[in-house]
Formats: C-alpha cells, sequence, structure tokens
C-alpha cells in the first residue's frame, strides 16, 4: 500500500481529520491499549473462533476515529479483513439489511487496496490457494475442493454458502454474469425477483428483510474464516450523526444494537470484533435500559480498560494525563514522520522545527481545554509543515483556531 505523505497532510491540515491510511504511522497515546486489543481479540480469540464487541468512547475531536483507523491497519496487517461504516443520517441502522449492505461495500482484505464484496471472493480464493506452500497443482485441487464444500458448511444463513459457491464457480469458468449477479446477492440484493431466480432462489420479504441481514452479516464473519483469514473487523463511526434522532426512534435502534450485540456474542466460528464510536451522550441514553447497560458498563471502579482489564467493553478516550505533554507527542510524531517520508530542503535545522512545535502544543494545551485539542494540534502541526516544505516558512501564526465542540 502507497501513501501520499504530503496528501495526507494537507487534508489533515485542512480538516484535522485521521487518513483512510497512515494512522498507525503517527499514532500517539494508545499503542500500549491496541497491543492488548491485537493479543486478546485478534490473536487469542480469534483462534478460538470468538466473537467480541468493543465501545470507543469520546467527545467529538477525541481522537476515535483515528483509534479505529489504527486498529483496523493493526488488523489488516494480522491478516484481518476490515470494514468501516459511517453511521451518517443516510444508514438507517434500524434496519439490519441496510446496515450489511454498508459492511459489504466497504469490506476490504489484507494487502488490498480494493473494497467490496467481488474483492473479497478473489481475495479468499487466493488465500486458499497459498495453503499450499508455491504447489501450483495442489493449489488448484486445494481451491476447487473448498468451493465443492461451501454448501456444506453450516453458515448462519443456509443460502450463503450456496451463493457463493455459484459465485467461484462462475468466477472459475470466467463467467462474468454469473458471478456479477452472484456478488450482487451476497451484498444484500435480495428483493429483486429476477436476480433472485436467476440464483434459483426466492426473493426476500419487507418483513424478512431484518433478520435476513442479521444472518447476512454473521454468515459473512463465518466465511471470511472459514476462507483461512484471521478474521473480521467492524467499525462503526460517526454515530453522533446516524443516531441523533427522536427518542422513539433511538429506542428501535437500541434495541436493534442489543439484538446485534447479543448475535455476536453467540456466534460460532466466527472471529468477528465489532467496535463502536459512541460519544458519551449515547452511551446515556443506552444505559436507560438494565439489559443494554449491563453490555457497555465497566465491571466496577478501577478495573476498566485502561486499568489494565482488556475485556472490559468501554474504552474511553477521555481519560488523558497531562494534555501538553500529550500534544507534544503527537507533534513530534507528525514531524518524524513528515521528516522521514519527505523532509525539507531549505536549511531549517530539526530542531527549530520541534520547539516551534512545541510552542504550538504549548498555545493550544492553553487556549483550548476542550477535548478537540488533539484535532487542533494535528491541524496546527499538518499546516506548519507542509508550509515548510512549500515556502520554508517556520511560524504558527497561521495555526487553525480551536475546533468546537458543536462543529460536528
Amino acid at each position: 500500500m502507497s501513501i501520499d505523505v504530503i496528501d495526507m497532510y494537507e487534508r489533515m491540515a485542512q480538516y484535522g481529520t485521521a487518513p483512510t491510511d497512515g494512522c498507525a504511522l503517527f499514532g500517539v497515546g494508545y499503542e500500549d491499549a491496541l497491543e492488548r486489543l491485537k493479543r486478546k481479540y485478534l490473536e487469542q480469540q480469534f483462534k478460538r473462533g470468538a466473537s467480541a464487541e468493543k465501545f470507543v468512547i469520546g467527545p467529538f475531536g477525541s481522537g476515535k476515529t483515528h483509534f479505529l483507523r489504527h486498529l483496523m491497519e493493526l488488523s489488516r496487517e494480522m491478516g484481518c479483513v476490515t470494514a468501516e461504516v459511517v453511521l451518517n443520517k443516510d444508514v438507517d441502522f434500524t434496519k439490519s439489511l441496510v446496515v450489511y449492505r454498508e459492511v459489504t461495500r466497504e469490506i476490504r482484505a489484507p494487502n488490498l487496496d480494493g473494497r467490496g464484496i467481488q474483492s473479497l471472493l478473489v481475495a479468499s480464493l487466493d488465500c486458499v490457494r497459498q495453503q499450499a506452500a508455491g504447489n501450483t497443482p495442489m493449489a488448484d485441487r486445494l481451491a476447487e475442493g473448498w468451493v465443492a464444500g461451501l454448501d456444506k458448511v453450516d453458515f448462519e444463513l443456509e443460502a450463503f454458502g450456496r451463493v457463493a459457491r455459484q459465485a467461484f464457480e462462475a468466477h472459475l469458468q470466467e463467467d462474468e454474469a454469473t458471478f456479477t449477479a452472484a456478488c450482487r446477492w451476497l451484498e444484500g440484493d435480495v428483493a429483486d425477483r429476477g436476480l433472485a431466480r436467476e440464483l434459483s432462489l426466492s426473493p426476500v420479504g419487507k418483513s424478512e428483510e431484518n433478520l435476513h441481514g442479521r444472518r447476512c452479516l454473521l454468515s459473512l464473519f463465518q466465511f471470511v474464516r472459514h476462507a483461512r483469514f484471521q478474521g473480521t473487523v467492524v467499525t462503526y463511526d460517526e454515530a453522533e450523526q446516524g443516531l441523533g434522532v427522536d427518542r422513539r426512534r433511538m429506542d428501535r435502534i437500541l434495541s436493534m444494537l442489543q439484538s446485534n450485540i447479543n448475535a455476536i456474542a453467540d456466534l460460532k466460528r466466527g472471529s468477528a470484533l465489532l467496535v463502536y464510536a459512541f460519544t458519551p451522550d449515547l452511551v446515556e441514553q443506552m444505559e436507560r435500559l438494565a439489559a443494554r447497560q449491563q453490555r457497555v458498563a465497566d465491571p466496577g471502579p478501577d478495573y476498566g480498560f485502561f486499568d489494565g482489564n482488556t475485556l472490559a467493553p468501554r474504552i474511553d478516550l477521555t481519560r488523558r494525563g497531562d494534555p501538553g505533554q500529550e500534544l507534544r507527542a503527537i507533534g513530534h510524531r507528525l514531524v518524524d514522520l513528515f521528516d522521514k517520508q519527505v523532509g525539507w530542503d531549505n536549511g531549517v535545522e530539526r530542531g527549530r522545527v520541534l520547539a516551534t512545535v512545541d510552542e504550538l502544543a504549548e498555545r493550544i494545551a492553553l487556549e483550548d481545554i476542550s477535548s478537540s485539542s488533539r484535532r487542533t494540534m494535528v491541524k496546527g502541526t499538518c499546516a506548519l509543515l507542509v508550509r515548510l516544505y512549500d515556502e520554508g516558512t517556520l511560524d504558527t501564526t497561521s495555526m487553525p483556531k480551536r475546533v468546537e465542540e458543536d462543529e460536528v
């Protein structure tokens, strides 16, 4: 994967938001947390076929998106399939089939930039072939045998295996029309009568869509594991937008969320980790019902995630130490990466750049006591470095104004 560092820094200077790729290059402050998630879930639990969910909590600008994307990069390095679902107002979280379609649209295999079911299926076949360790005839036999047995796998949705087998057989026979049709169904296009008839299936009615969508998602997780990937990590971000609805609709969403969480907890042979990014006010709404409160609450005082209990459901990013020290660390990491990947050819010493970044961190720590100071620091440092690269000028006069909490 190639990352254009200049483009990444320019975008962060403008918006302050985490890049789609590259967060692992300059992540600061959560190295231990991510390493613990890697050991407990991506290695230990995924090896057993177990699944779980986590709730990353923090107000706007506290670094939730960066944390999620860093986790996904780490997951792909571990051989996991990932998907990032942005819960904006176009994604109706009360409809499982709609959420499933978003997951399949964003699903991404390790070592690939491409997204979507078609890309995943091709990568799955390659993953199976790799078990032959370079023996081409054996790889072909392995792939053919694996495809032939897909309809006998005990997926949560029985039709999932049958359609997956149709898709792979069509791909191997270079029948692109049938391959595309099968992929459309696997992507969640299950109500189209013509498509269903082409695949010898019955169309899914409106009343069945929620159950079908939930079972499809669970089957997708099982399929990923069956294809020899390590597991699946799905992140749900920007919930403050997609879940910012009236009380009645929120109750429906939270009920659906609880059903999904229960299903994941009971999933067998799935190896899935679902991570939700929530603002504190959404967590408060979830806790109105005792059954949901038990899912998101920490086990007890001083036994939360950052107290060392990796199994605690909450990862609260608002719990921070010295804000000035954290901001300086962010700035230094951004300088180090920029210097290593791009550099600046204008005679400005690195020590002077770091000193300027320290001044910027001190100013932000004093002027911005909100949780958005991390984002402000990223914007300011990136703007400083881009200007240094373009113009040879080193100053903080163009530092962006602090991000207001209502800029959602």
